[in-house]
């Protein structure tokens, strides 16, 4: 490879244009850029114009349309439909969501150009449909380079039926350390109404904690919840004293009422601690016992 030299103008234009390069991909876009250089400039000075002509005829899009822009080349085309809308017919699924994540990944000052540019990409792929979330996924793969595209996949996988803004506002607010990890997890569940795995695994990512750790917590204590819990909650009683002084098919009862389409969720424990009035089950944080108790699960 012939020795790349500069002309003074070539040299600022390129310090220019490694400054609209994401700082974490300067050190490894910067020789390849250069490598490009030296045999354009073919032994002679790079100047201005080679730095140009490389980014207009060697570089991909939409990165060759960002850096010409910053770079002072040319000024912005035509909008196309803006990513912060909320229009029904314009985005389906989590694809407007994945859309975010995806531009938050770009450097702040750089953003707005790159939304109109992969926004230009997926309106082609969309061919006028509304846009979906194998649109933002194939762009992510096509277009978005290392080490941005993997850490835009993972929080992908991150995303659940709940406001991904959750965890991590939770996890501004009590720090990443493991001591922290209940009072995240509590938070959470209390904003979702359960643990979702997607939110188990944002947390794991988020705070460098194993995902296996996570569950043995989440599954050792009963108070956290990994699936949707029902408008009612009955925890049923299983001890040996309900048992055996369920002569009025209590427990039938409760199986009819939660195997039905009432939105009740239904918890079995050992013993709640109240024998002398068994058979009980408690619905909705109260003790019912007997006849009362059937009264109450059947008008749920």
């Amino acid at each position: 490879m012939a020795e790349l030299t500069w002309s003074p103008d070539g040299e600022k234009m390129f310090e220019k244009l490694m400054e609209a390069v994401p700082e974490a991909m300067r050190e490894m876009l910067k020789p390849k850029l250069m490598e490009i250089l030296a045999a354009r400039a073919a032994g002679k000075p790079a100047t201005s114009d080679t730095v140009v002509r490389m980014v207009r005829e060697d570089l991909p899009e939409p990165q060759k349309s960002v850096l010409i822009q910053a770079l002072s080349l040319e000024k912005p085309g035509g909008k196309v439909p803006s990513a912060n809308s909320d229009s029904s017919d314009q985005w389906t699924g989590k694809s407007q969501t994945m859309f975010k994540i995806m531009l938050n990944e770009v450097p702040e000052a750089m953003r707005e150009v790159f939304r109109e540019k992969l926004l230009g990409v997926i309106c082609q792929k969309a061919q006028g449909n509304p846009f979906s979330e194998d649109h933002v996924i194939s762009v992510v793969h096509e277009i978005v380079p290392e080490p941005f595209k993997s850490s835009i996949l993972k929080k992908f996988n991150e995303l659940g039926d709940f406001d991904p803004e959750i965890i991590d506002k939770t996890i501004a607010r009590h720090g990443t350390t493991q001591d922290s990890l209940m009072y995240i997890l509590h938070d959470i569940q209390d904003k979702i109404g359960y643990l979702p795995v997607e939110a188990l695994s944002a947390v794991s990512n988020r705070c460098d904690i194993n995902l296996s750790t996570i569950y043995n917590i989440v599954t050792f204590y009963k108070s956290f919840k990994l699936h949707p819990q029902g408008k009612h909650h009955i925890k049923q009683c299983c001890g040996t004293s309900c048992h055996l002084k369920d002569t009025n098919n209590l427990s039938q009862e409760i199986e009819k009422v939660v195997s039905g389409p009432s939105d009740t969720t239904l918890e079995k424990t050992l013993c709640l601690g109240c024998c002398d009035c068994a058979p009980v089950v408690e619905i909705d944080g109260r003790i019912y016992n007997g006849e009362e108790a059937k009264v109450k699960i059947n008008s749920l």
